[in-house]
C-alpha cells in the first residue's frame, strides 16, 4: 500500500509535488499530522523515509512490542519489503518527510549481485531511525531532480546506487565466507566482461582474464554463477541496453552497436529472450 492512500488525515502528499513519471522507483514529499498513528499492510517495495522538517517521536510495533525513536531532520527510517507496519508518531508540530519507494525486485538483484550464494541469508533493511548523511543527500538530490523534471535514467542510477549502498552498509549481512582461488578467478572475469561487454568477446579472452584454460573456465563459471560465460555477457548487454532504451536518444541501430551485438536483429532477439518486450516495445513504454 502506499502512503497516498493511508489516512489521508494523517499524511498528505504535498499539493506542489510534480508527477514526475519515474517507475523504476518512486519518490514524494508529505506533510504529516503532529499525531497519528497508522496500520500498514506488507508492501512489495524497500521504504526510504527522510525527516527533512520538524521533529517528533516515532514508535513502531513488531509483534507485541513498541520501539520508540526521536525523528528529527537528518533521522532516516527504513522498511523492508515485505513487512507490515504498525505505526505511530507524537509530537508537536507538523512534520515534512521524503518518502522513496525501491522495486524489492531490484533489492533482490543487487542482493544476488553483491553476495552470491549467499544472498538467501542476507537480511533486508529494516530500521526504525538511523543516521546516513549518504541516504540523505541522495534523496535530496532525487527531489530536486523530480521538481526539474529529470528524465529516468537519472532516477534509475540513483535506484541502482540506493539498494547497493542500504544492502552494503545496513542489511543485516551473514559473516562473507572466504573466498576460495576459483571464486577470486570469476569475479574478476565477471567484472571484465562488465566492463568490456562492448567489444566482440572470445571464451579464450574471458578465461585469460581468470588464467584459466577455456574448458575449465567454462565449468568453474558456471559452477559459480549458475550460468554459461555467454548467458552473463548477454544479459550485461541487454541490461546495458535497457538503460539506453530508457533515454531516447539513441537509435536501436546505435544502441546494439555501443552494447556488443553484431546488428539490430541480435539485440532484438537477445533483448526479448531476456525481458519478453522487443527494444521497440520497451521503449515505447517508457516515459519521454
Amino acid at each position: 500500500m502506499s502512503v497516498d492512500s493511508a489516512a489521508p488525515e494523517a499524511r498528505r502528499r504535498r499539493d506542489d509535488w510534480p508527477d514526475v513519471g519515474w517507475t523504476v522507483l518512486r519518490v514524494y514529499q508529505y506533510d504529516n499530522a503532529e499525531r497519528a498513528e497508522l496500520q500498514l499492510p506488507p508492501s512489495g517495495d524497500q521504504s526510504i523515509v527522510l525527516a527533512n522538517v520538524g521533529v517528533t517521536t516515532i514508535e513502531s510495533r513488531h509483534g507485541s512490542t513498541w520501539g520508540a525513536a526521536r525523528f528529527g531532520p537528518g533521522q532516516i527510517g527504513l522498511t523492508a519489503p515485505g513487512r507490515a507496519t504498525d505505526i505511530r508518531w507524537r509530537g508537536t508540530e507538523r512534520t515534512l518527510t521524503t518518502h522513496i519507494e525501491i522495486p524489492g525486485a531490484l533489492i533482490d538483484r543487487t542482493c544476488v549481485e553483491l553476495w552470491g550464494r549467499d544472498a538467501a541469508r542476507l537480511g533486508r533493511p529494516d530500521a526504525l531511525s538511523v543516521e546516513d548523511p549518504v541516504l540523505s543527500s541522495v534523496a535530496d538530490a532525487l527531489c530536486a531532480a523530480a521538481r526539474a523534471g529529470v528524465d529516468e535514467f537519472y532516477a534509475e542510477s540513483a535506484a541502482t546506487f540506493l539498494a547497493a549502498h542500504l544492502l552494503t552498509v545496513h542489511a543485516s549481512a551473514p559473516t562473507p565466507r572466504e573466498l576460495g582461488r576459483e571464486d577470486q578467478r570469476v569475479r574478476r572475469a565477471a567484472q571484465f566482461i562488465r566492463e568490456n561487454h562492448q567489444l566482440p568477446l572470445t571464451l579464450a579472452e574471458m578465461a585469460a582474464v581468470a588464467d584459466l584454460s577455456p574448458f575449465h573456465f567454462l565449468r568453474v563459471f558456471k559452477a559459480e554463477t549458475g550460468q554459461t560465460p555467454y548467458r552473463f555477457l548477454t544479459k550485461v548487454r541487454v541490461e546495458r541496453a535497457r538503460r539506453h532504451l530508457s533515454r531516447h536518444e539513441l537509435s536501436i541501430t546505435e544502441i546494439a552497436h555501443l552494447c556488443g551485438f553484431a546488428s539490430p536483429s541480435r539485440l532484438t532477439s537477445a533483448f526479448r529472450s531476456e525481458t519478453g518486450q522487443s527494444p521497440s516495445e520497451y521503449r515505447a513504454g517508457r516515459p519521454q
